[in-house]
């Protein structure tokens, strides 16, 4: 089933400007997790925006759940469905306390009390923060920021995650915990559209996206984008740490097979090497 569609979308911040965004005609299907890369100003970002309607295409159509995002009458129940994780945590925190910050999106939505204590427990249960309910949120860790930020838009139970850069703030503890949430959500049907620069967490998503110039011109399977002949390095992109290592592997002569490695797989393949050898 799909969810979001592009037919031939193109965007301008103004009139007299270039378009950020070209041509774009992509569908993305219920449950599906979709990354999408891009070096800066690629134009991952502005599609992102254009899903839920912060922007409008300067042409063609974008349709969310089918419902097209240019119609006033549409704005709200897109918004509804379609939440989004931006880069900085602290700037998506409304409230002090983690309890308050969640019911912060359901209050406003004029929910009783007894929905939204439901939805807080929904939302806490979901990204494994249940014993941060009564804490200070500024006294959490980057990853358990962008985890309660996760929540709250849980909250609202959407249909579509996005997550804008969502990591980039993050050390590499707080993205594992956040990507590991995110990976749990999908595989309980929730589709996921994460723009990245980290090119592993790409590893795992059903659909590869790769912009340049705002255009999409690369799109598959993680191992048809990483392991094509001309590969994501031409669009100012680099591989996956392990799918690099391993190359370099290969090339120096090591029987690795030409698969897609994870780092976690990739060290299991070299332990088994080595003890064989």
């Amino acid at each position: 089933m799909k969810v979001i569609e592009f037919n031939d979308v193109s965007f301008k911040y103004s009139e007299n400007a270039n378009a950020v965004i070209k041509n774009i005609n992509l569908t993305i299907n219920k449950g599906e997790f979709v990354c999408i890369l891009g070096k800066n100003g690629s134009g991952k970002s502005t599609l992102s925006k254009l899903i839920n309607g912060l922007l409008l295409p300067s042409s063609g159509s974008v349709n969310v759940l089918g419902l097209d995002t240019t119609s006033k009458n549409h704005l709200n129940d897109i918004r509804k469905k379609v939440g989004m994780v931006f880069q900085n945590p602290d700037n998506q925190m409304v409230a002090t306390i983690v309890e308050d910050d969640i019911a912060f999106a359901p209050e406003n939505l004029g929910l009783s009390s007894d929905e939204i204590g439901k939805r807080i427990d929904f939302a806490l249960n979901a990204t494994d923060m249940q014993k941060f309910r009564f804490s200070s949120s500024q006294k959490l860790s980057g990853g358990q920021k962008q985890r309660i930020a996760i929540a709250g838009v849980l909250a609202v139970k959407p249909e579509i995650l996005i997550l804008d850069e969502s990591t980039a703030m993050l050390d590499p503890k707080g993205r594992k915990e956040v990507m590991n949430v995110v990976k749990k959500l999908n595989d309980e049907g929730m589709t996921v559209i994460c723009i990245t620069h980290y090119m592993e967490e790409a590893l795992n998503a059903d659909k590869v996206i790769v912009m340049y110039d705002g255009e999409i011109v690369k799109r598959g399977t993680p191992s048809e984008v990483f392991l094509a002949s001309e590969g994501v390095e031409h669009f100012g992109l680099a591989l996956p740490r392990a799918c690099y290592i391993a190359n370099k592997l290969r090339e120096n002569g090591l029987p690795l097979s030409d698969l897609l490695y994870s780092e976690e797989v990739l060290a299991e393949e070299l332990c088994k090497l080595f003890v064989k050898n």
